[in-house]
């Protein structure tokens, strides 16, 4: 796989080596120590050309109106505690039983989805959550966010992996936030710079002044020129700078490839009025860009099911399907660029709803839910082998006092799988500890 980085593209574009020079040179410190541990080159040396696509559920998830038990008392106690907000169970998509037996089924906005589920291209992890659960979105996004339970991180899960994996990367691409304007906590990083995009075509610097087009050019060589200047003893002006940098690359690289490697294909549908949809599309061309991007992140917002759950302009189920299509689409593309087998999506939100629906037709902050692990390669369905189902589906008698469904699985033996399996890096030095590696990835 060709990558283009930093220092070739300055070098295409004809400007001199010393910005590269500069910024080595005035590196911080730390970063030295950290390429010289022998754990880092441990690291390193493990670097594949596979890719992680992250998709955040905000809001948190009702992962009892997901993955839905169709038969037996966890059915009864369903139907009971849930008489207006219960999916009929005629239209639930069944996917087969968990290791207690329990029979499950997708909600029927996930058709799609199943389909991947029979293809043993879908894993659902069941009951996933943490000790002592958050209520508070924030609190419980930051703790998923820099996998880190038990104190507030500056730093996220994914940016650690940047930092430990590639410490001396001009990469300026390596891991894209499509989140719109907002780097997720998950990506914030000691030492690695990671771009926020809308979309491709919006992702460029403007400096056009509409009485002065013509100077365009000048106002970009301008700019550069100014941020190119040493200043080695002043470590924020570098950081800065280097930022500065890396986003008029990383600009350029994503406008200059997006558009050479990637064609529509009739075949290939996402929704222009799915918001996922969309931003799997940004993840698709940036993947077929071929820039040796490792993680893409995606959020689908929404997920804060209070009221009117089915009854809002945008509702569980809508969201359900939102997912479904992006989902679908962004696999079929992967398969069309024969890229599938590089490829692993997986799910995250904060936490599940409540077992019981509220007064409001709605559901409230609860603790565990199903996340799903997506691709070709993830150990899913396979008749009489895996039933792609991992874990168990939560009790619905033996619940935290406010009617939270407890949790079975930690969050991070789902990042540390991940980690180790496909990303192929030490777990236990980025998550701090050792956590159980599960087997959906084959």
């Amino acid at each position: 796989m060709s990558r283009t980085t930093r220092r070739e593209f300055i070098k295409r574009s004809g400007f001199t080596m010393l910005t590269v020079g500069v910024g080595l040179s005035a590196f911080p410190r730390y970063l030295q120590m950290a390429a010289s541990s022998s754990l880092t080159r441990a690291a390193a040396l493990s670097q594949n050309d596979r890719i992680l696509v992250v998709i955040q559920l905000a809001g948190g998830n009702d992962g009892l109106n997901t993955v839905i038990p169709i038969s037996g008392t966890l059915n009864g106690i369903y139907r009971d505690r849930r008489p207006t907000l219960a999916v009929p169970e005629a239209s639930i998509l069944p996917i087969g039983r968990d290791a207690a037996g329990h029979q499950l089924g997708f909600h029927p906005h996930l058709s799609r989805l199943r389909t991947l589920f029979n293809q043993g291209r879908v894993a659902v992890i069941q009951s996933v959550g943490y000790d002592n659960p958050s209520r508070s979105h924030f609190r419980s996004m930051d703790i998923w966010h820099t996998a880190n339970p038990n104190q507030i991180e500056t730093f996220g899960w994914l940016g650690d992996t940047l930092d430990l994996t590639s410490p001396g990367s001009h990469n300026p691409l390596l891991a894209v936030a499509v989140t719109g304007d907002r780097l997720p906590l998950s990506l914030a990083a000691r030492r690695t710079a990671v771009p926020v995009v809308a979309s491709i075509e919006d992702y460029r610097l403007r400096v056009t002044n509409r009485l002065y087009p013509a100077d365009e050019p000048i106002r970009i060589q301008t700019l550069l020129a100014l941020n190119r200047e040493a200043a080695p003893e002043r470590t924020l002006y570098e950081k800065i700078r280097l930022t500065a940098l890396d986003a008029y690359t990383s600009s350029q690289l994503l406008q200059e490839r997006a558009d050479q490697n990637y064609q529509n294909d009739p075949t290939v549908v996402y929704p222009s009025n799915n918001p996922l949809a969309g931003a799997m599309k940004q993840a698709a061309q940036i993947i077929a860009s071929d820039l040796g991007t490792k993680i893409l992140y995606v959020m689908l917002d929404g997920f804060d099911t209070h009221q009117g759950q089915l009854d809002r302009a945008v509702n569980h189920p809508l969201l359900l399907r939102y997912l479904d299509e992006a989902v679908w689409a962004f696999y079929q593309d992967m398969r069309r660029l024969g890229r599938d087998h590089q490829v692993l999506m997986m799910t995250w939100s904060e936490f599940g709803r409540k077992l019981p629906e509220n007064g409001n037709h709605g559901t409230d902050h609860g603790a565990s839910a199903p996340q799903f692990v997506i691709g070709t390669r993830v150990n899913g369905f396979n008749q009489g082998r895996s039933t792609g189902i991992f874990g168990e589906h939560p009790s619905l008698t033996d619940l935290y006092s406010e009617d939270d469904t407890k949790h079975a699985i930690d969050f991070r033996s789902l990042y540390a799988t991940i980690l180790e399996r496909w990303l192929e890096v030490s777990a236990r030095e980025i998550l701090g500890g050792r956590f159980e590696i599960m087997n959906f990835i084959a």
